[in-house]
């Protein structure tokens, strides 16, 4: 099987007004985990919400397209189950993937800046349509292209293509080893790199991954 994990940035004409709110706090995100659509088309969503909750849901009884929702306590967070009627430019962005055979890797993670990222399994030859079929506004970035292996895919990590090139070098050497067998200056050598700048990297890619982690 066949694994893409993309990122879109919708610029502020075409976000949600949900999606925008994001932007208020900081590392605020929603994590949409299922969907579907009922035969009147309303759509349907899960979404795990890390974002104050009051506040978030005054602000969705603002928004005229939700007809109603639910909600339930989490970890760290809440859930809610929405009701909405959506149209323009963000109906348009769900039926670039109608009558395809991906399916989505969840969460499908909204972030602050209107940035949404998710994986997909399917075939790569495709792409070009659904990515053709994306209302013009939004930009699309694909994160990564290979085969899925399944566990885990945290959707929203950013890291850059160097802190996964470390990463994968530290666990060729032996530094991810139990007992460790590899050091941060073997890592350095193979990427080529000073130990400061290979141990950077390394913190950076780590930090990223444990907060992904531990808020989701």
């Amino acid at each position: 099987m066949r694994y893409v994990r993309v990122q879109f940035a919708f610029p502020p004409s075409v976000r949600h007004p949900m999606h925008g709110y994001l932007d208020e706090g900081d590392g605020w995100r929603t994590e949409l985990l299922t969907w579907r659509r009922l035969p009147d088309e309303t759509l349907v969503t899960l979404f795990r919400v890390l974002a104050p909750r009051e506040p978030y849901l005054d602000r969705l009884r603002e928004v005229d397209s939700i007809d109603r929702f639910e909600t339930a306590p989490g970890d760290g967070a809440f859930y809610l189950k929405a009701y909405e009627r959506l149209g323009g430019p963000l109906e348009a962005f769900l039926g670039a993937f109608v009558d395809t055979e991906f399916l989505s890797v969840p969460p499908i993670v909204y972030r602050s800046g209107g940035r949404l990222s998710f994986g997909l399994i399917g075939p790569p030859d495709q792409l070009r349509d659904v990515f053709a079929a994306v209302p013009d506004p939004i930009d699309v970035d694909i994160d990564r292209i290979g085969s899925y292996g399944g566990g885990r895919r945290l959707a929203g990590v950013e890291l850059t293509e160097r802190q996964r090139e470390a990463l994968r070098a530290a666990r060729r050497v032996g530094y991810y080893d139990v007992p460790r067998t590899g050091s941060v200056a073997d890592v350095a050598e193979a990427l080529g790199c000073s130990s400061s700048t290979a141990g950077a990297h390394l913190r950076k890619a780590e930090a990223a991954l444990v907060e992904a982690l531990l808020d989701g």
